[in-house]
């Protein structure tokens, strides 16, 4: 770890006595002789070493683009936090963060749904090609799928027609638009959408620089961008043979920032929009040094940042007590790796990630079983049993759509969205079932630790409700399945995927419709709690609890927030500090 160049360097201690007094009796000697003393010579300055600090990954670095399918994974995305700029950020609730220091995005009217997307002058890729409306084009053109004309069968393979742009995340038809509109004159995208969409401000556009791609395609910036300008919208009752510019482009970005796991890169092969270059490269390291170039409103308090990535989550754990780790997201702690990392110095930084583990009854599960079995439940223990011992704070789950890991979200979600009480009412589950026996077998996974805490409380509290939970076998057919859920940063995305998983309600598809075309965030909000109340009476299921995340910092390194995200980088790294003397 190195230290800040606010640091004085320490004067440096000189002799006394006996010294002190030969020279002034040697000066007294000069001014007799009538002669002057000799300047001292200057004391030379140390220079103070670059602030630098160093950041562990688990995985190995495979991508530059960590939005292609291949790229997306927890390492890939841990870099692309670091070096790609976008119009907006999360935060550690993982709520949007517009970035005002690159540009602006616009709602310019409701219905129909327009957006204007504006970048400030002066902005420039780390090689210095500027930041234009072609990269934003470009990136349009990647996430919209627009000239896609592929169909695919029910395992998601392509059966006919073209898949252009392999994005990790598919596209969404609710985000249908047409062609964007370009104003160069005030460096302004627009795009109109075909239906209002709720997650409009989460379309940020900036992707690869587009003159990297087009190079690596073998194609002009002109060629390429003509083709995004007029081939026709992708038709999958029609497709065509693949436009030739826009294949190679496709192919370009979906392979052509990849990298051989372990194998070092060409630092100046790596473009980037955020205020890091890559300045050396190792097997196991990426070295990045703050450019002068950048322009924008992250400017980081750190000259140089470190990325080490690691086999698994032990050698990272290791790496951290051996002091060559300073900033870390380590994932579920248990109670003695926080005390060892506590007790080395390290700042432990705990709380609530967006995994959710919830309990879903089967669509043929009797009403009067899943209605017994909630309230037999009491989530209140099992919440402070299972996670009281790391967070002492933590409360039962009360949406199916969002957590605690939301912050300000979540606490305004559940405000009114019908979810039940958090402790047992089993005089209630038995009124339910009217007092006969019943079974519920319940697919769990055993091998995870917190669902094997979780499913022998659900037994013994089945039990007094005259409830038998038994664990399904592979012959079975489960009842309820106790898993983990991955809640997305919006609710427009988590109650996208509730729904696709087979969860329901009475008029839950309804609301969701409505929902989607709602584009301010009150009216999304309101929505969102009434799937939440129709889940909760159809007694879809119950969501149980958060799994815990923990981000470690050595000591006296300031600014690092915690993040709710697993595997993720913490926000706001443009905030981090290293250690003063």
């Amino acid at each position: 770890m190195h230290h800040g160049l606010n640091e004085d360097p320490r004067p440096t201690r000189r002799r006394r006595g006996a010294g002190r007094l030969i020279a002034l009796v040697a000066a007294a000697a000069v001014v007799l002789a009538g002669c002057s003393a000799p300047e001292p010579a200057p004391e030379t300055e140390q220079e103070a070493p670059p602030t630098t600090l160093t950041v562990g990954v688990v995985g190995s670095l495979t991508s530059f683009n960590a939005s292609s399918a291949a790229g997306d994974t927890a390492a890939n995305r841990a870099v692309a936090a670091l070096l790609d700029e976008k119009l907006g950020s999360l935060d550690g609730d993982l709520q949007v963060v517009p970035n005002d220091g690159l540009g602006r995005i616009t709602r310019v009217q409701g219905d129909p749904l327009k957006v204007s997307y504006e970048l400030f002058p002066d902005r420039v890729w780390s090689d210095g090609t500027p930041v234009t409306l072609d990269d934003l084009l470009f990136g349009w053109a990647v996430s919209s799928h627009f000239f896609d004309d592929a169909t695919y069968d029910a395992a998601g393979q392509i059966v006919s027609g073209t898949r252009y742009f392999d994005t990790a995340m598919p596209a969404d038809p609710n985000a249908r638009t047409s062609r964007p509109s370009l104003d160069r004159a005030d460096d302004t995208l627009t795009l109109t959408y075909d239906e209002p969409f709720a997650d409009w401000n989460r379309q940020w556009l900036l992707d690869r620089p587009v003159h990297v791609v087009a190079e690596r395609a073998g194609v002009s910036v002109k060629d390429l961008l003509t083709a995004i300008l007029t081939v026709p919208e992708g038709n999958p009752s029609a497709p065509v043979e693949p436009n030739a510019v826009l294949a190679a482009a496709a192919q370009a970005w979906n392979t052509g920032f990849d990298v051989a796991p372990g194998t070092p890169v060409d630092p100046a092969s790596v473009v980037s929009a955020g205020p890091w270059t890559v300045t050396e490269s190792a097997a196991d390291s990426l070295t990045l040094t703050r450019r002068d170039s950048y322009q924008g409103a992250h400017f980081p308090a750190l000259e140089g940042l470190t990325v080490r990535f690691f086999p698994d989550r032990a050698a990272q754990l290791s790496a951290i007590e051996a002091g060559v780790v300073d900033i870390a997201n380590v994932g579920d702690l248990d109670v003695a790796e926080r005390a060892t990392l506590t007790e080395a110095g390290y700042q432990v930084q705990v709380g609530p990630t967006t995994q959710t583990l919830h309990l879903r009854y089967a669509d043929d599960t009797a009403s009067d079983l899943r209605q017994a079995m909630t309230l037999a439940i009491d989530r209140s223990s099992i919440v402070r049993d299972v996670l009281g011992p790391l967070r002492s704070d933590a409360q039962p789950l009360q949406s199916f759509l969002s957590s605690t890991a939301m912050g300000q979200l979540y606490s305004d979600l559940i405000a009114g969205n019908g979810a039940p009480g958090t402790g047992s009412d089993v005089d209630a589950a038995r009124a339910a079932l009217g007092d006969r026996a019943a079974v519920l077998r319940v697919a769990y996974d055993s091998t995870d630790e917190v669902s094997s805490q979780v499913f022998p409380r659900l037994v013994s509290m089945g039990a007094r409700a005259g409830i038998a939970v038994r664990a399904a076998t592979a012959e079975d057919t489960p009842d309820a399945t106790l898993a983990w859920v991955g809640e997305d940063e919006s609710l427009y995305r988590s109650a996208r995927d509730r729904l696709a998983e087979g969860i329901d309600g009475a008029n839950t598809d309804e609301l969701f419709a409505d929902l989607t075309v709602h584009t301010d965030p009150v009216d999304v909000l309101s929505e969102a709690k009434e799937i939440d109340r129709s889940l909760f009476t159809a007694f879809a299921g119950l969501p149980l609890l958060e799994r815990t995340g923990a981000v470690v910092t050595a000591d006296g390194v300031g600014g690092v927030d915690y993040t709710s995200e697993p595997d993720g980088v913490p926000p706001a790294f443009w905030a981090w500090t290293a250690p003063q003397s």
